[in-house]
C-alpha cells in the first residue's frame, strides 16, 4: 500500500465514521422531537378538553342569564298598588275577599291581610297566581277553614319580599 492509498483509506474511514456518527446524532434528535411531539399532543388534548368544558359552562351561564333577564320584578309604587295586585288575583279566580287591610310586616316591607271565602280550588289557583306575579311575594301565614260544599274560607297574610 502506498501513501496515496493510505490517505485515501484514512479519508474514507473518517468520512464513514462522520456519516455514522451524524446518523446516530440525527436519530437521537428525531427521538427527542417525537417525545416532545407526543407531550405537546397530550397537552393539546388536555387544553381542548378544558376549553370544551369552559364553553359548556359559558353556555349554561348564558342560558341562566337569559332566564333571569326575562324575569323582571316590579316594585309596587305604593300600598294601594300592592293591595290591588293581591286583590285582583282573588277576583280573577272567583274568590270573594271580605276584608283587605294592612298587616304587620318587617320594616320597609308591605303586607296585606285578606279574609276570603270561595271555592277551594279557586283559592289554590289564586296562590299559584300570586306566585307568578311580577312582584316577589311570600305567603306569611294562612288559616284555611272548610266550609260546606267544597268551599273554603280563611285569612291569608301576603308580604312583599323585596324591601324598598
Amino acid at each position: 500500500m502506498n501513501r496515496k492509498d493510505a490517505v485515501l483509506f484514512l479519508l474514507l474511514f473518517v468520512v464513514s465514521v462522520g456519516i455514522i456518527s451524524g446518523s446516530y446524532y440525527l436519530l437521537k434528535q428525531i427521538q427527542e422531537l417525537r417525545a416532545t411531539e407526543r407531550s405537546m399532543l397530550k397537552q393539546k388534548m388536555q387544553l381542548e378538553l378544558q376549553m370544551a368544558e369552559k364553553v359548556r359552562q359559558i353556555e349554561v351561564f348564558k342560558r341562566a342569564i337569559s332566564r333571569l333577564e326575562r324575569y323582571q320584578v316590579q316594585l309596587p309604587e305604593n300600598d294601594v298598588d300592592f293591595y290591588s295586585w293581591v286583590q285582583q288575583k282573588l277576583t280573577d279566580n272567583g274568590v270573594r275577599s271580605n276584608v283587605v287591610k294592612p298587616a304587620k310586616s318587617p320594616a320597609e316591607r308591605e303586607a296585606v291581610q285578606v279574609d276570603f271565602q270561595g271555592p277551594y280550588y279557586s283559592f289554590v289557583r289564586t296562590l299559584s297566581d300570586w306566585r307568578n306575579l311580577k312582584v316577589a311575594l311570600r305567603l306569611a301565614s294562612l288559616r284555611l277553614e272548610s266550609i260546606d260544599g267544597g268551599a273554603a274560607g280563611g285569612v291569608a297574610i301576603v308580604e312583599s319580599v323585596i324591601k324598598r
